[in-house]
């Protein structure tokens, strides 16, 4: 053969190699690849049951991080290396654990998912079993909703007899544990400052009691606003309703206090004044960023989770402060996302947030994404947008953010197939970034709650005109 002959063969070779699968997942129209990624699911969360079967975890323990790619060799700590678990296995925790709910809501959505008889009823029987289990533990965790509602509800929705009236019990007790007034230091409500919290000595402070409120916990409201619906006590019914816009309203009044200009984020933790002897009693006095970078920056997480909380209150309100408050949320998100970063900082086309914003922009904008967080908050903006009129003057812009949100998860970085190690849905996620310490990649992992809210998402943007 000559030489110019094999040129051209070789060069043939590179023009017509075969596409992987990245590349042929990067020209699918978005209704392809949510088709593709709940097709892939059915097959990783199989894979996931099965997992957990060989190690009889079931009602035990609960996946909620994947386990990472080692980060490097380490002579002193070989031994541990060689007895580290398989890099994208589940880590699991107790049932007790915040998010130990979010595993059995994924099998109830894809139960809804699979319209097929013989197939929903598969998804159905395992939601069935990995619920069970959360039926006492559901009431002693402060993540009440993750636990609760968004396991039980879908189980009342789709039972009938006992276990529905079951189901249904549950969800109203869950509802009025969290409701139940502060008094005497019992109870989560403190009707006074208008918020759900409890208790605690401040880390930055001389240890005295504050009221706090973890931005986190803002979603425990759709526990109250789905169970005032199904209440058979309309007085009840309204007081939860009450104290869930409360919450959210107050919370709210407290973005921007003690930041810079234009800074308006959420915090994780906030502290309001509980000493009813104190001339500043009820006042907000400061937050702390903990699982942020700072105090002063904003935590992409906690800011998707107040998204997912403003916007169910509106959805299930309709009350027009809501509408102003969720939009509010939404607007601060996208400005901050890195397709939006200001001049030569701007990553065109990437929509997925950093762990923290303001370290992004201040400190490294290579820095960890949380794939959770854009999950989270695109599945509140889906619910938000169908409760929407089209006439809104956000309507498009919210539209426009959705899909491309969408097209970046459904892609194959974000979501990769079956033949990749992680066992979780969505790679890239970003549990917490302690003292946002170098890059590593124990901070780049699979996240159950992502997994949930992203086919959460992929559910209820089917439902979208034109989708």
């Amino acid at each position: 053969m000559g030489t110019g002959v094999a040129i051209s063969a070789v060069a043939s070779l590179i023009i017509h190699r075969p596409q992987s699968a990245a590349e042929l997942r990067d020209k699918m129209p978005l209704a392809e690849r949510i088709k593709l990624c709940l097709d892939l699911a059915r097959i990783k969360l199989t894979a996931t049951m099965d997992y957990l079967d060989s190690y009889a975890y079931l009602g035990i323990v609960y996946p909620y991080l994947t386990n990472p790619e080692p980060s490097g060799f380490n002579f002193f700590n070989w031994r541990r290396m060689l007895n580290s678990p398989t890099p994208g296995t589940w880590k699991v925790k107790n049932a007790d654990f915040w998010a130990a709910g979010a595993f059995a809501a994924l099998l109830w959505k894809m139960a809804d998912l699979d319209s097929d008889p013989m197939y929903g009823g598969f998804w159905a029987a395992a939601a069935k079993k990995w619920s069970d289990p959360l039926k006492e533990t559901s009431l002693k965790n402060k993540d009440i909703a993750l636990n609760n509602v968004l396991v039980f509800a879908p189980w009342f929705e789709s039972g009938q007899g006992k276990e529905k009236q079951e189901a249904l019990e549950i969800t109203l007790r869950g509802a009025r544990q969290l409701a139940q007034p502060f008094q005497d230091g019992k109870g989560s409500y403190h009707s006074d400052i208008g918020t759900f919290g409890w208790l605690r000595r401040a880390d930055r402070t001389d240890q005295q009691e504050h009221w706090q409120v973890f931005i986190d916990h803002t979603i425990n409201i759709e526990q109250l606003l789905w169970a005032s619906l199904h209440n058979p006590d309309p007085k009840e019914a309204k007081d939860w309703q009450e104290k869930a816009l409360s919450h959210i309203r107050t919370i709210s009044g407290t973005f921007g206090a003690n930041r810079r200009p234009g800074k308006t984020g959420t915090w994780q933790r906030g502290y309001f004044d509980q000493n009813v002897n104190s001339p500043t009693y009820r006042n907000f006095l400061f937050n702390e960023g903990k699982q942020g970078w700072r105090d002063d920056s904003t935590w992409s997480r906690g800011q998707a989770w107040f998204i997912y909380s403003a916007t169910t209150a509106y959805i299930y309100t309709g009350d027009p402060e809501m509408l102003i408050i969720a939009k509010y949320a939404i607007n601060y998100y996208l400005d901050n996302l890195p397709d939006r970063w200001p001049g030569g900082q701007r990553r065109a086309g990437d929509f997925i947030p950093p762990w923290d914003f303001d370290y992004a922009l201040q400190k490294n904008a290579a820095t960890e994404k949380d794939s959770s967080a854009a999950a989270i908050a695109v599945a509140g903006m889906i619910r938000f947008l169908k409760a929407l009129p089209s006439s809104d003057p956000s309507y498009g812009t919210y539209r426009e953010a959705i899909d491309n949100i969408l097209l970046n998860l459904t892609s194959f970085q974000y979501f990769p197939d079956e033949t990749a190690p992680e066992m979780s849905l969505l790679r890239h996620g970003c549990y917490h970034h302690p003292a946002a310490i170098q890059p590593s990649q124990i901070y780049d992992t699979g996240l159950i709650w992502g997994d949930f809210f992203f086919i959460n998402a992929l559910a209820e943007y089917q439902d979208l005109p034109d989708s």
